[in-house]
């Protein structure tokens, strides 16, 4: 199964948070609606919240909680819920 739960996948998160910094965002339907800009950890390490860029510029950013969201490493995307 490609896709996991950004909780689940916290050790790779934990030591490498960057390393989804362009990741596309894709709604429950499978259209993309932005790229992750940055992901947020809180001050155990954990990831709380992933800023995402939005429209045709991406001049517009929301933050959006890592629970709302699936991680698909291979596809470099995440799929909100």
């Amino acid at each position: 199964m490609p896709y996991t739960s950004t909780r689940e996948a916290t050790g790779q998160l934990f030591e490498e948070p960057e390393k989804y910094a362009g990741y596309g965002v894709h709604d429950p339907l499978g259209q993309k609606v932005g790229s992750v800009q940055k992901l947020f950890v809180n001050d155990d390490g954990e990831p709380e919240y992933v800023r995402i860029r939005l429209g045709l510029f991406g001049w517009r950013s929301v933050l959006i909680p890592v629970e709302n969201a699936l991680a698909d490493e291979e596809r470099r995307r995440l799929t909100l819920q």
